[in-house]
């Protein structure tokens, strides 16, 4: 490492891109042009005289050394955390409630990490997380904070881009092999809202799919979930999601069925409130949609 000063800001760029896994994504959750990120990125290799990571095709690949440095930022960025709520005198500041709004799988897979790392950070705190698919309303309170799948169009809402979440479609390994065996005919598929959407989708990928093909719906994603696991349907689950269920993702092109924008919203007592602040800052940072 040469002996010029760790550049803090180039660090916590490189963590949006190990998280994103996008140049371009990291870029546009900064602020940045791809241009400026991409030197920044190579001032960082530069100071540490390492290889952070790999580009590989559209996305890119974080090597060993990249990982190791992940370990350490992740590790500064608590402590930068507690020395300011220690500034802060977070006893006083933090005291109150926060409610987060997310839709059931975040809340199944990507809250409980985070929940416990603010319970430790900020007892005082009062967490409330509210469980919807539906879009919470901010600006009557329903919620501080929420991750949202479309940007607000609201001017007066503060936006974050976190990341682009792959979606794809999953199935226990008897029924994939099954529907390969005739060529995917009368395959079935756990229907939801907007099904007419969803099937134009599909077939622009390859399939070939109508209304008989989904002979249930539900809003209820878990029972999606138990659906797929009779081995009699395949379900639409975020990509990393479906892979940690244990499903196989099965592909009629080389495309991803959806890559859906993922956005944190709050109101704008963000920048005056430190609870919300708070938890808003803990969302970005612990919320990971590469790997469950």
């Amino acid at each position: 490492m040469n002996n010029n000063t760790f550049d803090w800001n180039h660090a916590r760029v490189f963590l949006s891109v190990a998280k994103m896994g996008s140049l371009t994504a990291a870029a546009e959750a900064h602020g940045l042009s791809q241009s400026t990120l991409s030197r920044q990125m190579s001032s960082l290799e530069a100071e540490l005289e390492l290889t952070l990571f790999e580009r590989n095709g559209r996305g890119i690949q974080v090597t060993t050394a990249g990982h190791q440095l992940i370990r350490y930022i992740e590790v500064m960025q608590e402590a930068a955390t507690q020395v300011t709520l220690n500034a802060k005198g977070n006893s006083e500041s933090l005291h109150g409630t926060v409610t987060v709004t997310v839709s059931e799988l975040d809340a199944a897979f990507r809250i409980p990490t985070i929940a416990e790392h603010i319970r430790k950070q900020a007892p005082e705190l009062q967490l409330n997380i509210r469980v919807s698919n539906s879009v919470a309303n901010l600006k009557t309170r329903e919620a501080d904070i929420a991750v949202r799948n479309k940007r607000p169009e609201e001017t007066d809402l503060i936006v974050r881009k976190l990341a682009t979440e792959t979606i794809d479609l999953f199935g226990v390994p008897k029924y994939l092999a099954q529907l390969k065996r005739t060529q995917y005919q009368n395959v079935q598929i756990i229907g939801f809202e907007r099904l007419d959407e969803v099937i134009a989708i599909l077939n622009q990928r390859g399939w070939s799919v109508d209304l008989g093909n989904f002979q249930v719906s539900t809003d209820f994603q878990w029972l999606h979930i138990e659906l797929a696991r009779q081995g009699k349907s395949l379900v639409i689950l975020p990509t990393n999601i479906g892979k940690k269920l244990g499903f196989q993702a099965v592909r009629r092109c080389d495309q991803p069925l959806l890559e859906l924008p993922i956005w944190l919203v709050s109101h704008r007592e963000l920048r005056t409130n430190p609870r919300v602040r708070f938890v808003f800052d803990q969302l970005v940072s612990g919320l990971n949609y590469n790997d469950a």
